[in-house]
């Protein structure tokens, strides 16, 4: 049987492992989980969630048998607070899906009349706004790029936006969808973050999440099928560089010396490793690497484990605060409503946070949840922990579109995945399964049963 080495255990790897076995110290990526020392609780590096939208990524979880562990929505439904005044963004089920998000506005109260009438301005624009036709591999075409090079700021107030309304919604959505403040990324990644998944129908636009650590969610179960189906996982193996004769990949080689033979090769791996693995110029004449132009954001996670129940919802996003969204761990993994509480606030676009010790971002959380949530005081802290990913996504910036290289590569039998290629979706785990499907489809008929994975660590 051919052997195919896929390098990188993170989504992108994982489906690409996947996708070939189905033709014929962890695992996760950026989507993983630990061990905490103090409290022994299983912990995620960030709060992963995603959208009924997510076709690819929700069809990954069945193939490999996780979709038990997972909940979705029936519907859209957001608890947001602002000053001690909840509201909700829900998806209506009395009215025709055609009108998408515009009735959850109706009850919207974080907004007046007017400026509801000023988003539905915006959704009505954003529904007919013309992104491009995507070829097969989700390279954008010229009126796509046209859009991509504007922010989805600039777009919105375009399009009769204000600053009460950006902040309020649109930004409440986009910051944590695209890890970015909305002045900063497209409105190519914007337009189609809505007319795809906010706009989509009811189930698109519903929230899922995992009800296990991220590591038994995807990891366990994708190792568990790839075992199954004649592959081989091995973790915590420092890939030195791709083996090239006659202008084909033929061995993966380890820091350890050790060669492992390959009758093809997929490189699931972040942007900026992909240089380092292949030698100079052979993917770029220029001498660079296929996305090592394109920007990385941070996102932070802050947990917070109270003696008692201080959240109710199963999360919850905030507006007027330097909290951004918070989430139930206990809620979301089943657990009994009592105490202690395990609850983690999500930070995106966290370069200012990413850069405070961990003490700096308790003098601010811990105050700012009391605030926010009166059973939440000081005195009812347990433990604290602060988990940073300062590379956690690519930018989807103006322009970034354009950086996005295709799975397949001028190497017949080498394939790139992970959620910076051009899939058409921005850096989310969709993204990662989809690029991991497209790299196993460039590599044809050599994508057969066995499959190699290993994490890279640098």
């Amino acid at each position: 049987m051919p052997r195919v080495v896929v390098v990188g255990g993170g989504l992108a790897g994982l489906s690409a492992a996947v996708a070939a076995a189905r033709k014929r110290p962890y695992l996760g990526g950026r989507a993983f989980s630990f061990v905490d020392r103090e409290t022994q609780v299983e912990v995620d590096n960030g709060q992963h969630v995603f959208l009924g939208a997510c076709t690819e990524y929700i069809a990954f979880l069945k193939e490999i048998g996780a979709w038990d562990n997972v909940t979705l929505q029936e519907r859209l439904d957001i608890p947001v607070a602002r000053n001690g005044r909840l509201s909700r963004l829900r998806w209506s089920t009395r009215v025709p899906q055609a009108l998408g998000l515009l009735p959850a506005l109706v009850s919207y109260r974080h907004l007046k009349l007017i400026d509801r009438l000023r988003v539905a301005y915006g959704m009505t624009r954003i529904r007919g706004e013309r992104r491009g036709r995507e070829s097969e591999a989700g390279r954008e075409d010229e009126a796509s790029r046209a859009v991509d090079r504007e922010t989805f700021d600039a777009w919105l107030r375009r399009h009769g936006q204000n600053d009460r309304t950006i902040g309020a919604l649109w930004n409440l959505i986009v910051l944590p969808a695209l890890n970015d403040d909305i002045t900063a990324v497209s409105a190519d990644a914007g337009v189609m973050l809505f007319q795809t998944a906010l706009m989509g129908g009811r189930k698109a636009a519903a929230i899922g999440y995992s009800r296990v650590a991220l590591g038994k969610l995807a990891g366990d179960a994708a190792s568990a099928y790839l075992a199954a189906h004649g592959g081989n996982v091995r973790t915590s193996v420092e890939v030195e560089r791709v083996e090239m004769r006659d202008g084909r990949a033929v061995a993966v080689v380890t820091t350890a010396k050790e060669r492992v033979p390959a009758d093809a090769v997929v490189l699931a791996v972040p942007h900026n490793a992909v240089a380092a693995l292949v030698p100079p110029g052979l993917l770029d004449p220029a001498g660079g690497a296929p996305g090592q132009r394109l920007d990385s954001a941070p996102i932070v996670g802050v947990h917070i484990w109270y003696d008692r129940r201080v959240l109710d919802d199963v999360f919850i996003a905030v507006l007027d605060s330097p909290v951004q969204w918070v989430f139930n761990v206990d809620a979301m993994h089943g657990f009994p409503a009592t105490a202690p509480q395990h609850v983690v606030i999500s930070l995106s676009g966290a370069w200012r946070w990413a850069q405070m010790a961990r003490d700096e971002l308790r003098s601010v959380f811990v105050p700012e949840m009391a605030r926010l949530f009166p059973r939440a005081a000081p005195e009812a802290v347990i433990r604290f922990l602060s988990v940073k990913q300062t590379d956690a996504t690519f930018r989807s910036t103006p322009g970034s579109g354009a950086l996005r290289p295709l799975q397949r590569t001028s190497v017949p039998n080498l394939a790139l995945a992970g959620d910076w290629t051009a899939t058409g979706w921005p850096s989310t785990m969709e993204s990662a399964v989809r690029s991991g499907n497209l790299a196993a489809e460039a590599l044809g008929p050599t994508s057969a049963p066995e499959a190699r994975v290993g994490t890279i660590s640098r």
